[in-house]
């Protein structure tokens, strides 16, 4: 088991810990919002074994991402780091049914949608096989949480940039 502690003195040392945590709350949220969808949110969105594709995915995101948290609580970094790449690969897989529907045409920026198809399970896969091996736990739960880290620091760019010049 890769027990890497938390409480390590460097910043490569804690820092994982953190981004783990991050990207399970945000699959946690993101399991939950498609678990929730076709009930709450648009019961009409989707017809046929389409319907339930999406909130059998998120459902399945949201254990994993309760399994992520307990493997954090564990400090078993390789076990969170497995778990968070699962989540991101439930992610692509509840999103499916609107790329079959309308094509890599689901956002307003097509070359995202796009990115966001071909770059996640290519991140989820590389960091997963990182981790299985549990040679560099550290740097596979750094390219695991990437996605994460960049949404992070475009969100605090974009805070800095309405602060100085306003909305």
């Amino acid at each position: 088991m890769a027990n890497v502690e938390p409480g390590g003195s460097s910043f490569f040392g804690r820092a994982p810990w953190l981004l783990l945590m991050l990207s399970a709350g945000l699959a946690a949220y993101f399991g939950l919002s498609s678990l929730l969808l076709p009930f709450f949110g648009a019961p009409d969105l989707y017809t046929g074994i389409e319907r339930w594709i999406v909130p059998a995915a998120g459902a399945l995101q949201l254990a994993a991402a309760a399994v992520a948290f307990m493997f954090i609580a564990r400090r078993d970094l390789r076990g969170a780091t497995l778990a968070v790449a699962a989540c991101w690969m439930l992610g692509c897989l509840g999103a499916l049914p609107a790329v079959i529907c309308s094509g890599f045409d689901v956002n307003a920026e097509p070359r995202l949608t796009l990115a966001y198809f071909l770059a996640l399970p290519v991140i989820a896969v590389s960091a997963a096989a990182l981790a299985w091996g549990n040679r560099h736990p550290i740097l596979a739960a750094f390219i695991v949480t990437a996605p994460t880290l960049a949404g992070l620091l475009f969100t605090i760019a974009f805070a800095i940039m309405i602060a100085l010049h306003g909305f």
